[in-house]
């Protein structure tokens, strides 16, 4: 690059549009990009920037204008300093810098002395009860858009495999769950072993994990096991639990307004990456367990894929085993949960074309 000034980037009109290579360049009014084919550029005020996160440390990407928002995405570690070194007076960049220390500093300002010193004494035996209250009483609708704050961000940071996804939301389709949340489900063109779910209804599968199955049981297995995370409300708790005792505080006082929305954007990479406790790891398998055996889909597909991954966790270990821990026991008791019910296996024609079809199309995926 001929000017050290600028930086090549990647701009997106919407979520599921297209991206095209940008020069990015900034100057006293903003942040400023042109298309390949543009000779003028065009200036995105810093008013107008609604959301900014980083991933993979120096990735930066910034939402702007209205929903559902434009979006510009650069891989250049020297833009993210000079978005610093330039704009670090406004909340919204001083915001994607804090620590976690200084935004807990900001929030304690904002409330009353005595009510944050009372929270904090009984911070520990408080939050859990809090939080599982919150879970109860929280309105599908803010869970819903949650979630799809954070599956928009998936969107513009990641390759998204567009006929694969459509792929893994017919075959989810085919399942025929019960289910009162309406089911998306991204594929990620990315070699790694992984897949997660969202609040809200919102599933993300990548490649690598994909490439691991042998059988369309071993498919419904994990979307069974992802889905019930979902249906249990596992997402949202784990979710609140991920955002911190301070957000967790905005919400219950001011409710969902653009800050907040703004601080999960800020930190959609940490929640995409959810943890659960053995136990809700347990009802996430138990309740996969019963949808596969009411659609009469051999269960034992939940743990061949489970088995293949641990093995093969000697030398690499897999991303899905970082966030789904995946202990012996675990693998005893879904061994144990098969032995002990009775159930019928049918043949699923429909669902073995459509996993096919995903197994077809994996070939020349890179």
């Amino acid at each position: 690059m001929n000017n050290s000034n600028e930086f090549i980037g990647e701009y997106k009109s919407t979520p599921s549009a297209s991206s095209e290579q940008v020069t990015i360049a900034l100057n006293a009014k903003g942040i400023t990009f042109k298309k390949q084919n543009d000779n003028n550029y065009a200036t995105i005020a810093i008013s107008e920037i609604v959301g900014i996160h980083t991933y993979n440390q120096y990735n930066v990407v910034i939402n702007f204008g209205a929903y559902p928002y434009h979006s510009l995405v650069c891989k250049d570690e020297r833009f993210l300093m000079a978005i610093k070194e330039n704009f670090s007076d406004y909340s919204i960049i001083a915001n994607l810098f804090k620590n976690s220390k200084s935004t807990f500093v900001m929030l304690m300002l904002v409330l009353a002395s005595v009510f944050i010193g009372l929270l904090l004494l009984a911070y520990f035996f408080l939050l859990p009860w809090m939080v599982n209250k919150a879970v109860e009483n929280f309105p599908k609708e803010y869970e819903v858009k949650f979630g799809k704050v954070m599956f928009d961000q998936v969107k513009a940071a990641e390759k998204i495999d567009i006929e694969k996804s459509k792929t893994l939301n017919a075959f989810f389709d085919s399942l025929h769950f019960r289910t009162n949340y309406e089911v998306q489900i991204l594929c990620v063109n990315k070699n790694e072993v992984n897949a997660y779910a969202m609040p809200g209804g919102y599933i993300v599968v990548y490649d690598g994990i994909l490439n691991k199955m042998k059988s369309q049981e071993e498919l419904a297995g994990l979307l069974a096991h992802e889905y019930s995370h979902i249906h249990l409300k596992h997402t949202l708790k784990s979710t609140f639990n991920s955002l911190g005792f301070t957000v967790f505080i905005q919400i219950i006082v001011g409710g969902i307004d653009d800050s907040v929305i703004g601080l999960i954007e800020n930190k959609t990479d940490q929640l995409r990456q959810l943890h659960y406790s053995r136990a809700l790891e347990q009802q996430a398998d138990e309740n996969g367990f019963n949808l596969l055996k009411q659609k009469n889909i051999d269960p034992k597909g939940m743990i061949n894929l489970f088995e293949r991954l641990k093995s093969e966790s000697d030398h690499i270990i897999p991303a899905i085993l970082s966030t789904h821990p995946l202990p012996n026991e675990r693998i005893t008791y879904i061994q144990k949960m098969i032995l002990e019910n009775k159930f019928v296996v049918k043949k699923h024609p429909s669902l073995d074309n459509i996993f096919n079809q995903l197994n077809n199309s994996s070939v020349n995926s890179y």
